[in-house]
């Protein structure tokens, strides 16, 4: 006899910590972000990477401290825009949901755009990207809206793939070492066709994309109406996926750099895992690698979708839109257990991304929003046990209010400079979104009894 569904306005708890981390680790999906994201930090940086990679890495931890302790409080489905909601009010609940929103709806047609590559690679073909990044997001979609539990058994396995192709970069760097250890930490860049000791400056610029590389460690929140713990063990899930992230993204980066043959005919390369691939491998090697990564892409979506169900449901439950939109966002599906509709609510959006062919345009405005989410996290964090004496807070970071404030100043200081940096539609974009979340709240959400009361 099957157990009951859940009720609409409710998720099945059916979750252990360790689907959580399963599903968690598959959307940060280490081996795209060392395949499809890091390039562009190693093109910035040259074998500044891994020390900006370290220092993401860092910087990370004390997000991931943030987000765990605030996950454990405030125990929610909606994830950030809960915490801002409760901390500084319902216009800062408006302006970061919007926020993730946008940021979940972008990340998709990024990883899928960059997973044509290697597709080709594997099969030997030439198929257009945007089209394959079409069906890889439309098919993410429509397995996103299945059982929850089934989709942590599926992206567990593909998991265990993705990592032991990530392993063959690490045989074949360390097993083949042809650079002195000390590049790790003199960082040098091809200029000119000559190798030179990297600025600091593109280096700490790099910082930006190896946090966007390690995102989605935090989104394990996300899923803590899931567990049948009752969420508490969500902060354990935020730290071990981070843990994990980090080693899995990190140590493969080290055996690239100390495995090239030659240094500057790597960083010069527009694909210096392949160049790594062909060097000590075999075509059929990188074959089987590169099939490996395309899964391990479409893995991911997955995972995103998943959390991108959990943050529309909740603010359909929270009254953020209109009484008609709330009740089709919380309906569960009677057979999958899963908000569906919720979960389908950026599918055609996220599809006609996927035709935009400029994949660094979609990654630089990634970071620029995520490094947003992450500042309003960590100001949270920062004033939670301050501003809400009355909520407890069973899990509470060490050395408080340190790492907080860590987070707040990295995470200032690079938005700062990503800003700067920024394209002129990307600022407008932004200032858009602000605007629409004044709107909506002076609209609807400051008459919503259930957003009022969240």
């Amino acid at each position: 006899m099957s157990s009951p569904s859940a009720p609409d306005g409710a998720l099945k708890p059916t979750l252990s910590v360790f689907d959580v981390v399963a599903i968690t680790v598959s959307g940060v999906t280490p081996a795209s972000s060392v395949f499809v994201i890091a390039p562009f930090a190693i093109h910035q940086a040259g074998s500044g990477v891994f020390l900006a990679f370290v220092m993401a890495g860092l910087l990370a931890l004390m997000f991931a401290f943030c987000y765990a302790e605030l996950g454990r409080a405030h125990n929610s489905a909606g994830g950030e825009y809960v915490y801002a909601k409760r901390v500084f009010g319902g216009m800062a609940g408006y302006a970061t949901f919007l926020t993730v929103l946008v940021m979940l709806l972008f990340i998709p047609p990024v990883l899928a755009t960059g997973a044509a590559t290697y597709l080709n690679n594997a099969l030997g073909t030439n198929f257009d990207s945007q089209t394959v990044a079409l069906v890889i997001v439309v098919c993410s979609y429509l397995l996103g809206i299945l059982n929850i539990k089934l989709n942590a058994w599926i992206t567990g396995t593909c998991l265990l793939l993705e990592v032991a192709a990530l392993l063959v970069i690490v045989w074949l760097g360390f097993g083949n070492a042809s650079q002195p250890v000390s590049i790790l930490l003199q960082p040098q860049i091809v200029d000119h066709g000559a190798l030179q000791l990297a600025p600091w400056a593109l280096v700490i610029g790099a910082v930006g994309i190896g946090l966007f590389s390690y995102n989605g460690y935090g989104p394990a929140v996300l899923l803590a109406e899931d567990m049948k713990c009752k969420g508490r063990g969500v902060h354990k899930a935020v730290l071990w996926s981070l843990v994990l992230v980090v080693i899995i993204e990190l140590v493969p980066l080290t055996a690239l750099l100390i495995g090239a043959p030659s240094l500057s005919a790597m960083l010069a390369s527009p694909d210096p895992i392949g160049y790594l691939l062909t060097s000590h491998g075999n075509e059929t090697l990188a074959r089987v690698v590169s099939g490996g990564i395309f899964l391990s892409v479409f893995n991911a979506i997955v995972a995103i979708v998943i959390q991108i169900g959990r943050v529309v449901f909740s603010s359909g439950r929270d009254a953020l839109w209109t009484p008609t939109i709330n009740r089709l966002f919380t309906r569960i599906h009677p057979r999958w257990d899963s908000p569906w509709l919720a979960t389908l609510f950026l599918a055609i959006p996220s599809a006609v991304l996927s035709f935009s062919s400029n994949l660094a345009d979609l990654t630089s405005f990634s970071v620029l929003l995520i490094m947003l989410v992450y500042l309003i996290v960590a100001l949270s964090a920062l004033m939670s046990r301050v501003l809400l004496r009355d909520r407890e807070h069973p899990y509470r970071m060490p050395l408080w209010p340190l790492p907080a404030l860590l987070a707040v100043l990295g995470a200032g200081y690079l938005l700062v400079n990503l800003f700067l940096e920024a394209s002129l539609r990307d600022i407008m974009v932004i200032i858009g979104l602000l605007a629409l979340s004044v709107i909506l709240y002076g609209t609807n959400g400051r008459y919503s009894p259930a957003f009022q009361k969240l």
